[in-house]
């Protein structure tokens, strides 16, 4: 099965960002990835990223 890429980054002024950020997520915590989404001033875009161990 081929691999599906899916966005990492989506522009924070659009109202179709959020559910498809949700989505997201949902995909990849269910495959194992444990993130999260930040908010990027820099850019006004929304970012899936790994969450940080605060213990490390």
């Amino acid at each position: 099965m081929p691999a599906v890429s899916l966005p990492r980054q989506l522009p924070a002024g659009s109202a179709r960002s959020l559910p498809m950020l949700d989505a997201v997520v949902e995909v990849l915590r269910a495959a194992g990835e444990d993130v999260h989404v930040v908010y990027s001033a820099h850019g006004d875009v929304f970012k899936v990223v790994p969450r940080q161990d605060a213990a490390a």
